[in-house]
Parts: structure tokens; C-alpha cells; sequence
């Protein structure tokens, strides 16, 4: 008996125990992470410490480094079960074609680097040099005068470590954040040198830009994510990406919220300038000072002003009161239990249309989402359980996401629509006429899988599709007429209820032969 048959057996004797039926669970295994889940409609029930136990087995047998590995395991009341595993797959339904594809707005490793932060290896800029050095130098004195001794800085660095790191990022830093590193190291011990935020050491930041992708951030970068990117606070400053390689990652508040060096800003912002991502920012990065030499200003200046607080004598931190930092977000509304109230009024009541770049309408009745046209920024619209939409929104330049469930849906307004790229249908009660779809010139994924459609074999004909959800009986359909979508990157057969049918599936839709190992055997019922 192989390792791999006995795991399954140990495996399969406990879900049988569980489950107490004929039953069938995924497994996701991904570095540090399993996920279990289980087919549509099947029975809930608990599962026990020997499942986990013998899955924390397997998972250590079949576990890899280089991406998914999705594991189905079925087990019938007779005592027979049966085993399959791929590495071929994203989930038990989901399947990634492109490896390097990305959603709009989700850039991958390899941004130019912009010519103004590439290494000179000149030293610092000795006036920007001066003008930190006072402003440092003043923020110690002041700190000493007003906790009654010096803050606990490390001395800086060295104009050769300073290169060094930044040969290790690939870029120089701004002369201000170049300078401060020349004053100290970090700012580990809280003392309040920026605010609420400290400095990185140097070899923290280089870990940070180095590690994985480079630069900051990277989220919901998957083809099947919630991937829309809105504009930052202020408009035009940040970049609308959600990461960036030259996003310089420098300082943290030790609450999972950091700082970073803008390197490549938008037409608006500023080389340098400081943004904050992380736990309190909702949404994408907010702009913090336009530079770093405007943070340690700010906080010099609160200090002189006697604008700070120290409630604890013998804590390192002096809280100073400055106006950088905050939760970002505001780019959301949300309306429930909409109902019959006229969307007109109710967009007319929206002050500030930056405000309003995602908007969720739930229950409502009749919408035309014509009367959405003041909203010009509007970049995200989720309609939830509505009685029936016209998708009038050619007045809505901005909007990249729809995703509409409603008992009848109109899509002729859709028609021509420059940007919408990420498209979802739910709802509808009568097959319904995707035409329309073949005019919008950004469609890029696509979801129909919860509605019945007049025509299918339309989506074969959507020329910049590259995502592609659609049900088990649809994609029969395509599959029957030999149509696959030329481009697709990634594709999901939703409503998948066996491991062998999606690897069916994927032959056919990659072209090419689909590996995956099975085992089976026998257990004694408890």
C-alpha cells in the first residue's frame, strides 16, 4: 500500500464517520493554508478531530510549493471511497490558463522604473541634507525638553549602506527619506519622530520591496477576485493600481498599517510622496504628506506649538497632533431595503460624486439606470434582488464592474459601453438575450452561470474575453457546438460535482491532456 493509499484510507475511514452517509469534500492546498469545501446542496454536518488529524497527513504528503493542489475525496455507505488530486487546478471548478494574465488595473512584477529614481550613486542632497538634519536635530531637543531626556534614536546610516540597500531595491530613495536615514536607523522605541509612524530599519525595507513581488501591495489580483481598483484620496495623486513596484514600504504604526515612498505617482501627485496602506485603510492607499520632509515638519511644528500629548511620562511615545494619517474609504454607499423610492432623488442627494465609486441598491423595484448619470465616477454597481432593471448606463463613463440580480434584466443600454470590463447576471426568471454583449469593446470576464441564457454560443464570439463563469449545462452547450472563447485565461464550471468532470472539462477547453492521480479502496464502517 502506497503512502498516498493509506493517507486516503485514514482520510476517508474519519469523513465516513462524520458525514454517517454517502458524501463527497474538496480540498484547496495551498503553502499554509487548506481549505475544505463541499458540493452544492450536500448535507451539513461536523467534522471531527480525526478528520483533521488525517488531513493535516495528507496535506503534508501532497503539499508543493508551486501553486494549488485541489484534492476531491468521496466515500459512499457502502465503505468504498475514492481519491483524486491535481495540480492542475485552481479550485475544484476553477481553472487558470494564463498564469501571467491580470484583471485591469492589477500590474504585474516588472514596472518601469521612473527615470528620476534611478540610482545615481551621488550622495545625498547636502541641502536637503541640512534642512532634515535642523528639522531632526530640533524634534530631539524638543522630545528631551519635553519627557525629560533624549529619544531613544539609533544612529543613522552610512552614505555606502544607504547605497547598498537601494542597490537591493533597485531605486534610490527620495533625498528626505535618504537624509532621515543618515540621522538615524529607525525609530523602533515609538518616540512619535513621524507621527504615529516609526521608520523601518534599512533591511526591513529591503525585505519588503524584495520579497515576493516588489515594491507595496498586491491584493485581489486573482482572475476570479473582487479586482475593481478605485481611486485614491485625492483623485490624480496615486495611481489606480493595486500594487506598485516602486511603492517603497519605509515605516509602520506596529497596528498592520504602513507607510511607502511613492516613486511613480499619478499626473497629479508628487515623486516621494508618502502613502498608507493596511489594516485601517479601507480601500486603496491614502495620500499622507507629500513628502517625508512634510511629515517630520508637521510633527516639529505640533511640538513647538505645544499641540501634543503625553499621557504616560515614562512611554517612549509623545503623541503629536498632526493632521496626516487616516482611514481612507469613503468611495461606498450603500442603500438597503430600496423598494420603490425614485433613484433620481436619491442620486440628486449625493453631494459628493467622488463619494459614490461603488454603489449597492438592494431590494428595490423598478430601476433605470439612466437616472445614475450624475454620478460620474461611479466605477462598481451591485444591484441585489431587484424586481427589474434597464441597464441604461451609457451616461456612466467610469463604470467597470456591473453585477445585477434582478427578475428581469434589460441589457440593450449596455450596448457600446467604452470601459465595463467585469460583467455578473443573476436572477432572472425568462432566458435572457446577451446580444449586447457584443458590443462592449472591454469585456474582459463575464459571469451568466445563475442565469439561463437565449444563446450561449454568443460568448464564443466576445473577442477581449479573457475570464469566463458559466454552469455545467452551458458550457455543455459550447462544449456540444465545439465553441471555446479563443483568449480565455481562466474559466469556472460552477455547479462541478466531480473532480473527473472537470478535468474532463479542462482537456477540452486547454486542448491538451489533464493530469490526475487517483486512488480507491475499501474501509470498515464504525
Amino acid at each position: 500500500m502506497t503512502e498516498l493509499h493509506a493517507a486516503a484510507r485514514r482520510l476517508a475511514q474519519a469523513f465516513l464517520a462524520d458525514a454517517g452517509e454517502t458524501a463527497t469534500t474538496w480540498l484547496r492546498i495551498t503553502p499554509g493554508v487548506t481549505e475544505t469545501t463541499h458540493p452544492a446542496g450536500s448535507a451539513h454536518f461536523r467534522l471531527g478531530l480525526d478528520f483533521h488529524e488525517a488531513q493535516s497527513e495528507l496535506v503534508d504528503l501532497l503539499r508543493s510549493e508551486a501553486g494549488p493542489l485541489v484534492v476531491e475525496l468521496a466515500v459512499h455507505e457502502s465503505g468504498s471511497f475514492d481519491l483524486a488530486c491535481t495540480a492542475g487546478l485552481d479550485s475544484a471548478a476553477r481553472v487558470v490558463l494564463d498564469q501571467g494574465f491580470r484583471l485591469p488595473g492589477h500590474p504585474l512584477p516588472g514596472m518601469a522604473l521612473p527615470p528620476a529614481a534611478r540610482n545615481s550613486g551621488a550622495p545625498t542632497d547636502p541641502e536637503v541634507m541640512a534642512e532634515i538634519s535642523l528639522l531632526f536635530n530640533e524634534f530631539v531637543q524638543r522630545y528631551a525638553e519635553i519627557k525629560g531626556r533624549p529619544p531613544e534614536l539609533r544612529p543613522g546610516y552610512t552614505e555606502a549602506e544607504i547605497a547598498a540597500a537601494e542597490d537591493e531595491i533597485g531605486a534610490r530613495l527620495p533625498e528626505d527619506l535618504r537624509a532621515l536615514y543618515r540621522m538615524t536607523r529607525d525609530d523602533g522605541a515609538e518616540t512619535g519622530l513621524l507621527g504615529g509612524f516609526s521608520p523601518y530599519p534599512l533591511d526591513v525595507v529591503v525585505e519588503w520591496c524584495t520579497t515576493g513581488d516588489p515594491g507595496s501591495l498586491g491584493w485581489n489580483d486573482g482572475p476570479f477576485d473582487d479586482a475593481v481598483v478605485f481611486e485614491a484620496d485625492p483623485p490624480g495623486a496615486i495611481k489606480r493600481v493595486s500594487r506598485n513596484d516602486w511603492w517603497i514600504t519605509f515605516g509602520t504604526d506596529f497596528a498592520m498599517n504602513n507607510i511607502a515612498v511613492d516613486l511613480d505617482p499619478a499626473e497629479q501627485g508628487s515623486p516621494g510622496q508618502v502613502i498608507e496602506y493596511g489594516r485601517d485603510v479601507m480601500g486603496p492607499p491614502v495620500l499622507v504628506a507629500e513628502s517625508v520632509t512634510a511629515m517630520l515638519t508637521e510633527v516639529v511644528e505640533s511640538l513647538r506649538e505645544e499641540d501634543f500629548e503625553d499621557e504616560d511620562p515614562e512611554s517612549d511615545y509623545l503623541e503629536s497632533f498632526t493632521g496626516f494619517g487616516g482611514s481612507g474609504g469613503g468611495h461606498e454607499r450603500v442603500y438597503h431595503d430600496f423598494g420603490d423610492r425614485d433613484l433620481a432623488d436619491v442620486v440628486s442627494r449625493i453631494d459628493d460624486g467622488w463619494t459614490a465609486q461603488c454603489l449597492y441598491l438592494n431590494d428595490a423595484e423598478q430601476l433605470d439606470l439612466a437616472a445614475l448619470a450624475p454620478l460620474h465616477d461611479l466605477r462598481e454597481l451591485s444591484i441585489n434582488r431587484a424586481s427589474a432593471v434597464h441597464a441604461r448606463v451609457g451616461d456612466l463613463p467610469a463604470l467597470e464592474r456591473a453585477a445585477i440580480e434582478a427578475e428581469r434584466i434589460d441589457l440593450t443600454g449596455l450596448a457600446g459601453h467604452p470601459l465595463l470590463w467585469d460583467l455578473k447576471l443573476t436572477g432572472t426568471t425568462d432566458p435572457i438575450d446577451i446580444d449586447a454583449l457584443r458590443t462592449l469593446p472591454s469585456l474582459t470576464r463575464l459571469d451568466l452561470s445563475a442565469v439561463e441564457v437565449v444563446d450561449p454560443l454568443v460568448v464564443a464570439d466576445l473577442p477581449g474575453l479573457r475570464v469566463l463563469i458559466l454552469n455545467a449545462q452551458q458550457w455543455d452547450r459550447l462544449r456540444d457546438a465545439d465553441r471555446r472563447p479563443a483568449k480565455l485565461a481562466a474559466a469556472e464550471r460552477a455547479g462541478t460535482s466531480s473532480l473527473r468532470e472537470t478535468a474532463e472539462w479542462c482537456e477540452w477547453l486547454a486542448q491538451r491532456p489533464f493530469r490526475l492521480d487517483t486512488c480507491s479502496g475499501t474501509i470498515a464502517r464504525r
